[in-house]
């Protein structure tokens, strides 16, 4: 059911009955979109797929999004609901991968989706581009900025206007081994706040052999290594500055969150770091270690007890989370932690805006969105949750991650449009800072500055030469 892929998928998905068809919407583009052309030209030269109706005269709507398995069920739930709630309008719910690049060539080409999923990551992009339609009609349904928890509001609403619609937020903490707290001594009701009592934990949670090898590592910020841009914003540090549109990098918060992030192969050496994170372990699970002990505490999202229980067993890992410890000197004000989101656009272009504002309307309905929600083992996106929610989600932990969006301390990846270019050069630095190649994280850091404002700079050119605002004028 949730599996389905575009290029299996075919017209029998949208209706038992047959498909009529009508004329296509003319649809006028601007050169916003002109690098996607040459992608574009190729797609297009099958010319655009016309406007669909059932035969009972329900308009079709084609729904892309990205996920599998369990993710993609818990969204067909939703998407039934719809469909089986009023008979004007059928969602034809396709998942795919490579859905960012897919888009882009489909809306190019004059062809989009009615509806896309996408991540907040990009929503610069496609806003700046002109590829999407604001949501400001969704107001009409009482869905505004106040709608939603106070982190997540910025992902999709820039200078008033609503963007994009939340799906599924993730917000990401620290999750422990409550057994092996309790083997070394720590209550595992009390986790560390602040970096300091965490650094304490970290030596006594960590195993070493005779040799100071490392058998049990009581935490390692690369594993799993997926938010390499969070460790400054722990410390209180940003990568870019929204007022001014410079960039941020070697603050001096920035800096002492990547000293420590330096401090594990300094601490346990780099080599016998390698060993440990290369050691042949019979399971390619990125959560292996943490689920094997070999791993006392991890940072991670809220969908960690999901695969959990797929992996071990309903039940068997006896798991705790708090929000990720920062300095003592800010362990007093609201918790600090990187937050994503998965999100629902309408394509410019799309043959059926109205209808599809409509859909995506009924997605942020409270009971939607817990559905869509709890399927993900995610907390929910509105600013309340109900008690059911809570109660009964696959996460005991979910609150946790509820008061991460709630707070003002959260923090995303920058609202540029070439964020994959800027994290490239962030990438590139951590490499040096990690490997040793700097003593400290200033030098790499300073270096990446740099570059990143060399990115921007040439951001600013583009946005200059095609008329478009810079992204402050809407922070």
């Amino acid at each position: 059911m949730g599996d389905r892929t575009l290029e299996n998928a075919t017209i029998s998905d949208a209706s038992n009955d047959s498909i009529m068809t009508t004329d296509p919407k003319t649809i006028t583009r601007r050169s916003a979109l002109g690098l996607l052309a040459a992608g574009a030209a190729g797609y297009a030269a099958f010319g655009p797929e016309r406007r669909r109706l059932r035969r009972d005269g329900r308009v079709v709507l084609d729904y892309w999004e990205k996920w599998t398995s369990h993710e993609a069920a818990a969204m067909q739930t939703v998407v039934d609901r719809f469909n089986e709630s009023q008979s004007a309008i059928f969602v034809n719910y396709l998942t795919m991968g490579g859905i960012d690049q897919k888009a882009k060539v489909a809306i190019a080409a004059g062809d989009p989706p009615d509806v896309l999923g996408l991540w907040n990551r990009n929503l610069p992009f496609f806003s700046q581009c002109g590829a999407i339609m604001p949501l400001d009609g969704l107001r009409d349904y009482g869905i505004d900025e106040s709608t939603y928890a106070k982190a997540v509001g910025p992902l999709v609403f820039r200078g008033g206007r609503q963007l994009a619609a939340p799906s599924t937020p993730s917000s990401i903490a620290l999750y422990y081994n409550k057994a092996i707290f309790r083997e070394v001594g720590l209550d595992p009701d009390a986790p560390p706040r602040t970096i300091e009592a965490f650094d304490e934990a970290i030596d006594r949670l960590t195993i070493l052999d005779g040799d100071g090898n490392v058998e049990r590592a009581g935490f390692l910020p690369t594993d799993p290594g997926w938010w390499s841009w969070c460790w400054g914003g722990f410390f209180g540090g940003h990568l870019y500055d929204e007022r001014t549109g410079r960039a941020t990098v070697d603050s001096a918060p920035n800096i002492a969150g990547y000293d420590w992030f330096q401090s594990f192969p300094k601490r346990w050496g780099l080599d016998k770091l390698r060993r440990f994170q290369g050691a042949p372990i019979d399971n390619p699970s990125p959560y292996r270690n943490f689920f094997s002990g070999r791993l006392a505490t991890t940072i991670q999202g809220p969908w960690l007890p999901k695969f959990m229980d797929m992996e071990l067993g309903p039940g068997v890992f006896d798991y705790g989370a708090c929000p990720f410890p920062v300095p003592a000197a800010l362990a007093d004000q609201p918790p600090y932690g990187p937050i994503e989101a998965d999100i629902l656009v309408i394509p410019t272009g799309a043959r059926n805006p109205e209808a599809s504002l409509e859909f995506i309307a009924f997605t942020q309905r409270p009971e939607n969105i817990e559905t869509l929600c709890a399927g993900h083992a995610k907390p929910s996106p509105l600013a309340t949750s109900s008690e059911g929610f809570i109660r009964d989600h696959p996460n005991t932990a979910v609150a946790v991650h509820e008061e991460i969006l709630q707070s003002p301390n959260a923090y995303t990846t920058p609202w540029i449009t070439g964020w994959a270019e800027f994290g490239m050069a962030l990438g590139a630095g951590l490499d040096q800072i990690w490997n040793l190649k700097s003593p400290s994280a200033a030098g790499p850091l300073g270096e990446v500055q740099i570059e990143a404002e060399a990115i921007l700079q040439r951001e600013q050119e583009r946005r200059q030469r095609r008329n478009q605002p810079d992204p402050w004028e809407s922070a």
